[in-house]
């Protein structure tokens, strides 16, 4: 697997030797894989990066449960959920969290916490909906704009080319395409709302010396749009960060977890 892969896609973790229950729950006549724990007044959602089911965050949601109710899911075409049978825009993808929470009878707000692409829906998902957030964190996330910024400035590793999305399947080529959305869909919605973002940037980003003042710019740029951002540097850790330092992910966690009135 070379680098540009290696950054974009890592591989599926099986379900089997989770610490965290799921359960195949169907809604709106989708089935989906949910992982669900802890208890208590606030909760905290996981979204997985492209090509990752819910099992990414398992040691991390593992760790929180002990302080939190938390709630992880595989998204269509991952893991144990069904087949895609919708387009895989983020405002999509955003809206079908919505109402599979709402069904499994969490009720906002909600700590959002996003890995790579994961890291742009749940920034969509927050800006479009900021009453029901009570924080964000991002975890390496590939900026909305990180693309177009790096094909103007002829950069290495800016994305998945056609050859490579040829050999994925029709889920992470489905979502990687629309991912391309984000810019406009980010645009029709407003800031941030009155909330803590963290956003974490691995210590070891991948590429030529300019990609990686790219990477880490843009995510200063995204936490320097909320008025309470902060970007946090994980050493010791490359873009696998849920894998790498998940403890790095729970104390942020905790750091902005609402108390329990």
């Amino acid at each position: 697997m070379n680098t540009t892969r290696t950054l974009l896609l890592t591989t599926l973790l099986a379900a089997c030797g989770s610490e965290l229950p799921a359960t195949i729950e169907v809604v709106d006549g989708r089935e989906v894989e949910i992982a669900t724990g802890g208890s208590g007044g606030s909760t905290v959602v996981f979204e997985a990066g492209l090509g990752r089911d819910w099992t990414t965050w398992d040691a991390v949601a593992s760790d929180v449960a002990k302080h939190a109710r938390v709630f992880a899911y595989s998204r269509q075409g991952y893991g144990a959920s069904g087949p895609l049978t919708t387009s895989r825009t983020p405002s999509l993808i955003v809206e079908e969290l919505r109402s599979l929470l709402s069904s499994q009878g969490y009720a906002p707000p909600y700590l959002l916490v996003g890995h790579s692409n994961g890291g742009g829906y749940v920034e969509l998902f927050a800006k479009t909906h900021p009453a029901e957030v009570t924080g964000v964190i991002m975890v390496d996330p590939r900026h909305r704009d990180f693309l177009t910024a790096c094909e103007a400035a002829n950069l290495d590793i800016c994305g998945l080319t056609e050859d490579e999305l040829a050999d994925q399947s029709s889920t992470v080529d489905a979502e990687y395409r629309a991912y391309a959305t984000l810019p406009d869909e980010m645009r029709a919605v407003g800031p941030f709302g009155n909330y803590p973002v963290r956003v974490l940037t691995a210590e070891s980003v991948v590429g030529s010396g300019t990609r990686v003042k790219l990477w880490r710019s843009l995510h200063a740029q995204l936490a320097a749009e909320a008025a309470d951002g902060l970007q946090i540097t994980v050493t010791g850790a490359g873009h696998g960060i849920p894998d790498e330092r998940p403890e790095a992910i729970v104390n942020t966690i905790l750091s902005i977890l609402p108390e329990e009135k």
